[in-house]
């Protein structure tokens, strides 16, 4: 603030009032990619082991849709992590608990490229998702925080995390391509592009521990009020202070304990975000996982030029399709809507899968194309709007445990379309398009049903109320 009287802190609500309107001092771009760096890393092992799915199946002696399975375990122990994640940040606070998720990340990656056993890639792919379980409500918490809520950069900030989950996508194959001219071993590709994953894990962690602090919201919650104040003074530029009667600033005062954000997530105020939020995500999930994370595959079915020919198609496909959808769709939701324009992705994706099912393998350079607009219209509509949807729909106190239950139905998308995909590809070809077409089409009906806008939503305004309803305090025994 450039008064000189400073803000004075009673409640936490008043913490948070001052984070909404003041966007951290060193925020932008960089920061936001910095805070979704487990997006990041999420997007590139799963694409890795997507590459790597036919070669598990070959070297441990099962079939690929038992590797499919195994690989979709990170997406179960995912769905675990989110629902953990609201009261592990709780506990821990924002920078703890994001050195304990994506510390498991880094872990899992670096042994799950020395794996013996199919067991052992099981284990590893376990921990691993209950690391971006926990890390995914933390990074999109964050983002809105770092740029205020009541910005106009909110929900461009959010959205980020697809543009970034394309970059990261698109890395994989310009990893790929070189270590696949460097070795002679094909089958060992997977194990070198994820052994690089855990290294590009292990720097997001330095990057933000450098970079992103404590929460300043949870420091409030937890009536931690000096640190509270400090962080907006170092991170904000806002001067502030403690009042001598805020609340719970006394000595022996009790801390809240908070308990059923769940139960206020389906009450009638936020049962339609709730839903809307949810089949955004979870649609857009099972979407993508088919057609985006086997693209590869996909595209070795309707294109010549062996590996090389497949993994540069799916570069350019992503860098071309991909990181422009989610650039353009970070800039385009402030203005259209995150409804709006989740309903011309679908809309878009159900079209293409329908023209692909129709032309099947006989234009591969069309096919080609409408496998980018596929990618365009999931990346710049519905790819990363269900978890806009659902972060700027929840006040700060419940908004991780909103993020996380959306991010763990979301995962049951992700599990049908990474496990159900190569299925259906082996046994109908280029016909199982015309499957796949059903899941935008049912994203698509959902959001013409539910009419519910958070874009330039106050939600943070809600927070107090919220808080009444899910704070308990403990009483002195």
């Amino acid at each position: 603030m450039s008064t000189s009287q400073p803000a004075v802190i009673r409640r936490p609500q008043d913490v948070v009032d001052l984070v909404n309107s003041h966007p951290a001092k060193r925020g932008g771009t960089g920061v936001a990619l910095i805070a979704l760096g487990g997006v990041l890393i999420d997007a590139y092992q799963a694409a890795m082991v997507g590459f790597g799915n036919s070669y598990i199946a070959d070297e441990y002696d099962i079939s690929t849709g038992a590797a499919a399975a195994v690989n979709a375990t990170v997406l179960v122990a995912a769905l675990v992590g989110g629902l953990m994640a609201r009261p592990l940040i709780e506990r821990l606070g924002q920078r703890r608990a994001f050195l304990l998720g994506m510390g498991l990340c880094t872990v899992a990656a670096a042994a799950v490229a020395f794996a013996p056993s199919i067991w052992f890639v099981l284990l590893c792919r376990v921990v691993m998702g209950i690391g971006l379980g926990i890390d995914f409500p933390l990074a999109t918490s964050a983002v809105v925080e770092l740029s205020g809520s009541k910005s106009s950069k909110s929900g461009r900030s959010v959205n980020l995390w697809q543009m970034g989950w394309y970059i990261s996508t698109t890395v994989v194959y310009l990893v790929l391509l070189p270590l696949h001219q460097a070795t002679s071993v094909e089958s060992d590709l997977w194990r070198y592009g994820i052994f690089v994953g855990a290294a590009f894990a292990a720097l997001v962690m330095v990057l933000r521990y450098v970079f992103i602090g404590e929460s300043a919201l949870w420091a409030a919650r937890r009536q931690r009020y000096d640190e509270a104040v400090r962080i907006l003074r170092e991170r904000y530029g806002v001067h502030a202070v403690v009042a001598h009667d805020a609340v719970g600033a006394a000595p022996g005062s009790e801390r809240p304990r908070v308990r059923g954000a769940y139960r206020v997530m389906f009450n009638r105020t936020y049962r339609r975000r709730t839903v809307l939020g949810c089949v955004v995500a979870t649609m857009q999930a099972w979407q993508y996982n088919a057609v985006g994370i086997y693209l590869p595959v996909t595209l070795g079915g309707v294109l010549s030029g062996g590996l090389a020919g497949s993994l540069g198609g799916s570069a350019l496909v992503n860098a071309a399709f991909g990181i422009t959808g989610g650039l353009l769709g970070s800039l385009w939701v402030q203005r259209h809507g995150a409804r709006k324009l989740s309903m011309a992705g679908f809309a878009v994706v159900a079209a293409s899968l329908l023209v692909l099912g129709a032309l099947g393998s006989g234009a591969p350079w069309v096919a080609l194309f409408l496998l980018g607009l596929i990618i365009f219209g999931h990346a710049a509509g519905p790819g990363g709007l269900g978890m806009t949807i659902a972060t700027l729909s929840y006040p700060p106190s419940i908004r991780p445990a909103g993020v996380g239950f959306a991010r763990a139905i979301m995962r049951t998308g992700a599990i049908a379309g990474l496990v159900l995909w190569p299925m259906l590809w082996d046994a109908l070809g280029t016909d199982a398009f015309f499957w796949l077409a059903l899941v935008p089409a049912t994203g698509l009906i959902t959001c013409l049903i539910i009419r519910w806008e958070p874009i330039g939503q106050p939600v943070d305004d809600e927070d107090a109320d919220v808080l009444r309803q899910i704070t308990v305090t403990e009483r002195a025994t």
